[in-house]
């Protein structure tokens, strides 16, 4: 048996064993591996970047006609015999099974580097994704390379929009206790509801927790801030540990509970999550499906308030007493939420202010 400990990333993908427990993931290969990784945990994060690259090198060349993998394969050889001295050269059986990767590399687009990247192991995702794999085995990853947003179907029927340049892990199936998806970029979930198995979706910078909904999550990569929005629905979310570690999720901090029409944004230059209103609240859909025409003839103007509250979602704080005496005639359609608060308070001589995802109403009355 070779010494696995001295292996490097290129001998562990080459090694038939280690692809057969990849590929295949009998019982006798996992004890073997999931022993000899207790017994080396320095090897843990070379291991499972390699178990990944295996994972997905074998949906690449699924991809691969035999005739543009030969014909890349001869390139390569080619190419490497002008650069390398005879007695520097790798093994044929070695080299030729080495080619047949880098050929595959070459015409799909893959990185090796941006791979590493993404398995770096001081980063938080990388640690989840750990813990992951060693619960449900290798994870599947879909990454946008289009211009388009590209539709993604999980495990449970649940289904993702991912953005342009974003890409998403997930197991091939889900635990009993959750389902954990990983996502570096943007997307749009629509999440089939299972009390009983929540939803997670790790970013490097935010948790977000569902039963079922629907939401957008924006991480991107380098980018310095990080949002949750949700749509429908109710989600929680948390920052994500520094350390990766799972048992500090919420420890420190209650979680931030979203409704419709809110956002969670995260500011990465001092780790301050916040909770406020979408730009645009969008009204809650009705039965029909269609936008509410809203039509007031000498409405008390707390009953238009209450309307509003039912239509979008969102909390409208305000003195009661004081407006008693505030009535409205008004027909609402296509305005936004924003204009129609406009008018009834250019009505009502009033203000009005956002505060913590909450509208705040300031009265003087109606005489």
């Amino acid at each position: 048996m070779p010494d696995y400990r001295n292996y490097s990333f290129d001998d562990f993908i080459l090694d038939d064993r280690f692809r057969d427990w990849v590929l295949e993931n009998s019982p006798t290969d996992q004890a073997f591996w999931n022993e000899w990784l207790q017994m080396n945990p320095d090897k843990v994060d070379v291991v499972l970047a390699a178990r990944q690259f295996v994972s997905q090198m074998k949906q690449v060349q699924e991809n691969l006609s035999d005739e543009e993998l030969a014909s890349e394969v001869a390139r390569i050889q080619i190419n490497r015999r002008k650069i390398q001295e005879p007695n520097q050269l790798q093994s044929p059986k070695r080299f030729r099974v080495w080619a047949q990767i880098a050929a595959a590399i070459a015409l799909i687009g893959l990185s090796t580097l941006a791979f590493y990247y993404w398995y770096t192991p001081t980063t938080p995702i990388a640690i989840y994704q750990r813990t992951v794999e060693q619960q449900a085995g290798t994870l599947q990853e879909v990454e946008n390379t289009s211009n388009a947003s590209q539709l993604v179907r999980l495990p449970d029927g649940s289904k993702v929009t991912l953005y342009k340049g974003s890409r998403i892990s997930f197991p091939r199936a889900f635990t009993s206790q959750q389902r954990e998806v990983f996502l570096v970029g943007e997307a749009f979930f629509d999440i089939v509801r299972r009390p009983k198995q929540p939803f997670m979706v790790y970013t490097n910078q935010l948790t977000t927790k569902v039963l079922g909904t629907s939401f957008t999550v924006r991480a991107y990569r380098d980018d310095k801030e990080a949002k949750v929005v949700v749509r429908t629905g109710k989600v929680s979310v948390f920052r994500t540990p520094p350390s990766g570690k799972l048992s500090e999720m919420g420890s420190n901090e209650p979680a931030l509970i979203l409704t419709p029409n809110q956002q969670a944004t995260y500011q990465a230059s001092d780790r301050l999550l916040e909770r406020s209103l979408v730009a645009l609240p969008e009204p809650l859909m009705n039965s029909a499906g269609q936008p509410q025409t809203l039509v007031f003839d000498h409405t008390p103007v707390v009953s238009v308030f209450e309307k509003l509250e039912a239509v979008f979602g969102i909390v409208i704080n305000y003195d009661a007493e004081l407006l008693a005496g505030c009535e409205l005639t008004a027909e609402f359609g296509s305005e936004s939420l924003f204009e129609k608060l406009d008018l009834i308070c250019r009505a009502t001589d009033s203000t009005y202010e956002v505060i913590d995802a909450q509208i705040v109403v300031h009265s003087k009355g109606c005489r």
